[in-house]
């Protein structure tokens, strides 16, 4: 929060917990989650002529810095060209969180997305627009094994892509990070199942191949291990 007369920043602050001054409830509600945004508040939209001593004076016009975690939108009021269009949107944020670096947010709005246009979740395909929404779900999905995958979040993968390979059994890239998450979590066998159908369905995948052969080594490896230490233990 800062004071525009001064530029002085106060605090730092998460928004969406107790009552909230007026700008904040008229301000907030415009924005997208993963959004920052400038709030610029009069005073009759902050603290009024009052104001908030020490620090703020009464009928101060303030700027806030607001980052929006997390938005709880009634899913169920929006009509399914809302729900697609607002899809879009969070998707679109989570892929500039993805370029960001911010893998944990951008997972957060990926899922967000594919809840939008997931029938799972009440949503309603408006006439005309089953393949951009069928598209946008599968996208959201993928792109949130991606960030899963980063987080080494193996169980969230193995969800996401699952639910992916309901909507499409063919889709290599569901089954290849639903692979990889295997193999990162131990389960070598599963991971070897699952790579090897991505191979049968692109057998020119270069990068499919190195992770079957990654798996492989890794499985070899840990049989060697387990075979050492029982051999310290009973030798």
């Amino acid at each position: 929060m800062t004071l525009l007369a001064t530029g002085q920043v106060f605090f730092d602050f998460e928004v969406g917990i107790g009552r909230v001054i007026k700008g904040w409830d008229q301000g907030i509600v415009t924005m997208h989650r993963g959004e920052v945004a400038m709030l610029a508040c009069r005073a009759d939209y902050a603290y009024g002529e009052g104001g908030s001593p020490p620090k703020i004076p009464g009928g101060a016009t303030l700027l806030f810095e607001v980052e929006l975690f997390s938005w709880k939108v009634d899913k169920a009021r929006m009509s399914g060209g809302e729900r697609l269009s607002e899809g879009e949107a969070t998707k679109a944020k989570g892929t500039d969180r993805f370029k960001a670096g911010q893998h944990a947010a951008a997972l957060e709005l990926y899922k967000e997305a594919a809840e939008f246009v997931d029938p799972s979740q009440g949503f309603e395909c408006p006439a005309g627009s089953e393949e951009p929404a069928k598209a946008l779900l599968l996208s959201s999905l993928l792109n949130g094994c991606t960030c899963a995958l980063k987080l080494e979040e193996h169980a969230q993968v193995v969800t996401l892509a699952t639910d992916a390979l309901a909507l499409d059994p063919s889709s290599v890239k569901a089954l290849y990070r639903r692979g990889m998450a295997h193999m990162g979590a131990g389960d070598f066998a599963t991971a070897k199942e699952d790579l090897r159908r991505a191979a049968e369905l692109d057998p020119k995948s270069k990068e499919v191949r190195e992770c079957f052969k990654e798996c492989v080594g890794r499985e070899s490896d840990a049989k060697k291990g387990e075979k050492a230490m029982y051999s310290k233990m009973f030798g």
